[in-house]
């Protein structure tokens, strides 16, 4: 799980790079957990509606669309190690928010949880993704990101299998006792307190790769390795070029975010009403859908580093199109199929598609600049936040006005929209990347 030897790729990543994305396995163990439990409380122990689930939902991301743009800001001039530090150890905070809106029967003390795990999550993700930038090779990029999933997807699977055992017991043996039903968020608390802990101890927040690879080849007596430094545009003796350039880049950075949260509208239209959709015409027994999600929330993301090999390799603009296609074929094929075994299936690939086209745009986004990579992911993530706020919104609204199976109509429609706009976008940016690929 976590490899000891010497890394293969050493010379394409830091030596702190392994030690620093461990941090991921140990916030992540929660996460299977956690978006199984908020379909589930809302819907069967607070007896919420579609909509009242969706409004939830959006609770939550209402709290990172306030604290991103902060957060990102802040990244590119204080420690991006003492945000992490903070995001850890609020999410920490935020799970025994969420476990005492259970024990107390309270939805609003429930969604303030989950309204302080937004907030946090915002202060983690944006300046980890401006490290895991920083410490890795362009060409290298997805592959990076795809080893930081892996972890997730390591820690997702340890942790999915203790809460599993231990909630299925509970509700088996004692199911009218809460406190041992829901306890194992007590344990995500722990897990993501002693993941800041660790952090902020074992990475070496001044090493960037650029040094990295300078020592590295000077060792090993090889040829020094050409390092691209992002240079300040160069002056132009045309000035009406010049400004048709900025405005090109300033129109492709606008389709770009606009994209991102059309893909984040999409990617929360449908979600949240998977398990209720499940529950409603598949099968309602708890420990049944816990297992029918398992391999969409955990072993998807194990495939995650292979995932981003292949993503380092693929045209941009072929990948989305591809992965954003076959998401939009899988939801399809969800809404047409009744069994268990078909149903695991579809919403695994689902998964896997999703997390493929992530690990395209990320490499995508981290080399527009180096300076303001912080800045970037603060602004594309904020953006995100929006579009995940208005889609459970519109797929609760759409379940309990329209029919059980629009949202994710509308989710076909949404995810087929946002091809044409990444693939502008993407055209628009290429020239003015400040990591350029051959």
């Amino acid at each position: 799980m976590f490899n000891s030897k010497k890394d293969k790729h050493n010379d394409k990543i830091t030596p702190d790079f392994v030690p620093m994305i461990r941090i991921v396995f140990w916030n992540s163990m929660g996460f299977f957990f956690f978006w199984f439990l908020i379909p589930q409380v809302i819907w069967v122990v607070f007896k919420a509606s579609g909509t009242e689930l969706g409004f939830s939902f959006a609770g939550q991301t209402f709290g990172g669309l306030i604290s991103a743009p902060i957060v990102g800001w802040l990244t590119d001039r204080i420690s991006k190690k003492l945000l992490v530090l903070i995001g850890s150890f609020g999410r920490g905070v935020s799970y025994l928010i969420m476990y005492f809106g259970i024990i107390y029967s309270s939805l609003i003390i429930f969604v303030i949880g989950l309204f302080t795990l937004g907030f946090f999550v915002g202060f983690f993700w944006s300046p980890l993704d401006a490290l895991i930038s920083q410490k890795s090779h362009k060409t290298f990029r997805s592959s990076a990101f795809g080893k930081q999933a892996g972890m997730l997807g390591w820690g997702n699977f340890v942790g999915s299998t203790v809460a599993f055992l231990i909630f299925a017991l509970a509700i088996t043996f004692v199911p009218d006792n809460p406190y041992l039903i829901y306890s194992p968020l007590i344990m995500f608390f722990v897990s993501n307190v002693y993941a800041g802990i660790i952090f902020n101890k074992n990475v070496d927040e001044a090493l960037t790769y650029d040094d990295h690879i300078s020592t590295f080849n000077n060792q090993n007596n090889t040829a020094q390795e050409h390092i691209e430094i992002e240079e300040p545009p160069k002056r132009s003796d045309k000035p009406k070029k010049a400004s048709k350039q900025t405005y090109t880049f300033l129109i492709g950075f606008v389709i770009l975010i606009l994209a991102f949260m059309t893909s984040n509208i999409n990617q929360t239209i449908a979600p949240p009403y998977f398990q209720l959709y499940i529950r409603t015409f598949i099968n309602n027994n708890d420990i049944i859908v816990m297992l029918i999600y398992f391999p969409s929330q955990v072993l998807s993301l194990l495939l995650a580093p292979k995932l981003g090999k292949f993503a380092d390799r693929i045209n941009p603009m072929i990948g989305i199109a591809i992965f954003s296609a076959l998401g939009s074929l899988v939801t399809w094929l969800f809404i047409i199929s009744t069994n268990e075994i078909a149903v695991t299936v579809i919403l695994f690939l689902d998964s896997t598609f999703a997390w493929a086209g992530n690990l395209v745009l990320q490499n995508i986004l981290s080399r527009i600049s180096k300076t303001h990579r912080g800045k970037l992911f603060g602004i594309s993530r904020w953006m995100s936040f929006f579009g995940a706020i208005i889609g459970p919104i519109i797929g609760g609204f759409a379940w309990d006005q329209i029919g059980f199976t629009s949202p994710f109509i509308i989710s076909i429609f949404v995810e087929l929209t946002v091809i044409p706009l990444y693939v502008i976008a993407i055209k628009l940016l290429k020239p003015h990347m400040a990591e350029k690929l051959d």
